[in-house]
């Protein structure tokens, strides 16, 4: 036998065992595990901010006290109504004296205010009748001259619900829903004292005077919308009215601002107010008032 041939026998067993060896240390080598997907984390959540709470007395609300001083010039109209026997329109001319008056703010709940509300209005007139007029059934003809006065008197009760609030940065925007109850009444006086007195068959007297009054009472609606700007201002813008075709009525509607002084509010704005008393008696009185006013008012706010 050759070398070459005995060289290539001896190294064949060495040459396969040594593959084996290898393969098998292959199959028993440990598998490493396959990658597991990975699973997600659960995101920590952020908790929401609270809602912003309103306090138990909003700025314009509290127990306060607000004498006001209102300058309106209209004067009312006298109009004769379902039941008048003659013509009974009658005007009166110039201009009604300044208004006086004020308003109770009372805590009515958490955000909510009770407000009684009061003012009064007189003036007078003096004029030649330019036809027959009959006032509160007194009879006067064309050509009298009269003499007369008035004096009207309104009374408000007016719960402020807080119904929505629009919560800004800087500030928060307050709509409040009004429930209301008004009383207008007006007492008329004219005379006529350049007429002669006269008597009738039954001894009567007719001293060409009339005295009377006439009122109105209605629950009114309404709705309110007011903020505050910085720590010293607060605007406010409110109307409420009710009315029946035929009967009386009531519009009320006014915006106005205020300073803060401490626990002293200086407010200034303008109202518009109107009534109808009912037409179906002898007379009903109209009238529309309008113009600036001012107030001085001393709150409490009290917080709870």
């Amino acid at each position: 036998m050759s070398k070459p041939f005995c060289f290539g026998v001896a190294a064949l067993p060495l040459i396969f065992g040594l593959f084996a060896s290898r393969g098998m240390a292959q199959g028993n080598a440990p598998q490493e595990p396959a990658p597991q997907p990975a699973v997600a984390q659960p995101v920590a959540q952020v908790a929401a901010p609270p809602p912003a709470k309103d306090p138990y007395v909003l700025e314009d609300g509290g127990l306060y006290f607000q004498p006001m001083y209102w300058l309106n010039k209209a004067q009312p109209s006298l109009r004769g109504g379902k039941t008048a026997t003659s013509f009974g329109n009658f005007d009166y001319s110039g201009n009604a004296k300044a208004s006086l008056g004020g308003e109770i703010g009372i805590p009515a709940g958490r955000s909510n205010t009770l407000r009684i509300s009061y003012f009064r209005v007189q003036g007078n007139t003096s004029l030649a009748l330019g036809q027959a007029t009959a006032i509160l059934s007194q009879a006067y003809s064309a050509g009298d001259y009269i003499n007369a006065n008035y004096k009207t008197q309104a009374v408000k009760i007016s719960w402020d619900y807080l119904s929505y609030t629009w919560h800004k940065p800087s500030t928060a925007i307050h709509l409040k829903t009004l429930y209301e109850v008004q009383y207008v009444s007006t007492k008329i006086n004219t005379a006529a004292p350049l007429k002669a007195i006269s008597a009738d068959t039954s001894g009567t007297t007719n001293d060409n005077t009339a005295t009377g009054s006439k009122s109105v009472v209605l629950p009114t609606f309404g709705m309110a919308i007011g903020s505050q700007l910085g720590k010293y201002f607060r605007w406010d813008l409110r109307g409420s009215g009710f009315g029946l075709p035929h009967k009386g009525g009531i519009g009320d509607a006014q915006a106005s601002i205020a300073v803060r002084l401490g626990i002293v509010e200086l407010i200034a704005g303008e109202r518009f107010f109107y009534f109808k008393t009912s037409p179906g008696s002898n007379l009903f009185v109209t009238d529309t008032l309008q113009g600036v006013f001012g107030g001085l008012r001393i709150a409490f706010r009290g917080q709870r």
